[in-house]
């Protein structure tokens, strides 16, 4: 907060200079321009005396030149005067108190003190954030206080950004928060910062599959069961990445395996049992409406040209290769971390009848659309494959590298 007010400060001096210094500046160079004239057109006068005297045209010269220097001088003193009004230090120090007051006010208008006051309170209270929300937790814990833990302990790690447990926290907290983006970041400088690095990888794992980057984090925990094969959390992170893909199968598989792992007096034990049960109740839905036709397992990445925006959102959509831009099936995927691999299936269908085993071949696109509409191509771009036969499953790639 101390570099806020010194770069207000700083700001202020320079605008007092930009407005102060050329204004007194100004009117000297106007005064002194002003002088040089009136001493050029007192010489041209004497010389036009001296001519007219030489031709016996005035009585009494030296009277007529004694008036001219005499209203030569009344100007270039009136015109000091007016300079020296104009540099006096009270005009100068009313407009800089104008200045600061109108700079004041504006920013107490449409500045944000508020939120920068409600950031110094939350950032001054982490010690007592972190008794309520993680040493001492009760019903009591809301969202909020989980926010404003994330806050605090975000601007202590800008203040110290070699806190390798700090790290860990705020991306732990993050994955908490469902914001995979901040947690993805704090664990990538965990990482650097710990010499047992694959202490991170589940959790980072997490935050991966969170972020759409599903290859990188199963093969991450993959890796991790390996040489751990009992690492219950790894497990769990497993079967999530399953739900997530609608891999209900596979999720009931990774949740058993904790089963066997697990005794039956761990307290996760009986929540492992119903997720069990979820699992099996989509598999019978699923059954009960199967899904046919062509699945396509795509990777997308983008170009290097491809500006970054925060709220962009992905759409990856099949249409028909012998026209139409309406999509048989689509998918949106909110805040894409590339590369990404997605799923396109006749499940994704927008309309359960038109979908893509209603076409011979298709085209599927990929657009990230800043505003988050499909429909508006300001600022969007897009990749899109090649002409693909809906007889066969494929795997392929697309890169997004195409302003619309």
């Amino acid at each position: 907060m101390t570099l806020f007010w010194i770069l207000c400060a700083g700001l202020t001096l320079l605008l007092a200079l930009i407005i102060i210094f050329p204004l007194t500046r100004g009117r000297a160079e106007s005064s002194h321009s002003r002088n040089e004239l009136n001493t050029q057109l007192y010489r041209q006068r004497i010389k036009e005396l001296e001519q007219d005297s030489e031709l016996g045209l005035l009585e009494d010269d030296e009277a007529l030149q004694q008036e001219l220097q005499k209203s030569l001088l009344d100007d270039v003193v009136t015109n000091e005067t007016k300079t020296r009004d104009g540099r006096s230090p009270l005009t100068i120090i009313s407009a800089l108190v104008l200045m600061i007051a109108v700079s004041v006010g504006v920013y107490w208008q449409v500045g944000a003190h508020e939120e920068v006051a409600e950031w110094q309170r939350v950032s001054g209270n982490l010690q007592e954030l972190s008794r309520k929300v993680l040493i001492e937790p009760d019903e009591s814990v809301t969202e909020q206080d989980v926010r404003e833990l994330i806050l605090a302990l975000r601007t202590r790690l800008h203040q110290d950004g070699d806190d390798y447990r700090g790290w860990l926290l705020l991306g732990r907290l993050s994955l908490e928060m469902r914001d995979g983006e901040t947690a993805r970041e704090a664990l990538e400088k965990a990482i650097k910062l710990t010499d047992e690095p694959e202490a991170v990888y589940v959790p980072y794992a997490e935050a991966l599959a969170m972020t759409g980057e599903n290859l990188r984090a199963e093969q991450m925990i993959r890796n991790v069961l390996v040489s751990q094969p009992g690492n219950l959390e790894a497990w769990s992170v497993f079967a999530f990445m399953a739900v997530q893909q609608n891999d209900f199968e596979q999720a009931r598989a990774r949740w058993q395996q904790m089963l066997e792992i697990m005794s039956p007096e761990h307290p996760r034990y009986a929540m492992i049992q119903r997720s069990i049960a979820f699992a099996e109740q989509q598999m019978s839905s699923n059954q009960q409406a199967p899904v046919t036709g062509p699945r396509y397992q795509i990777e997308i990445n983008t170009g290097t040209s491809v500006p970054y925006h925060p709220g962009a959102v992905l759409f990856v959509f099949a249409v028909d290769a012998n026209g139409g831009e309406m999509p048989l099936v689509a998918r949106r995927i909110e805040q894409p971390a590339f590369p990404l691999s997605v799923t396109l299936s006749n499940a994704d269908a927008m309309v359960p009848d038109n979908n893509m085993s209603s076409r011979d071949e298709i085209i599927i696109k990929a657009r990230i659309a800043p505003s988050g509409n499909v429909t508006d191509i300001t600022n969007a771009w897009e990749g899109r494959s090649g002409v693909l036969s809906t007889s066969e499953d494929k795997q392929l790639s697309v890169i997004i590298d195409t302003p619309l």
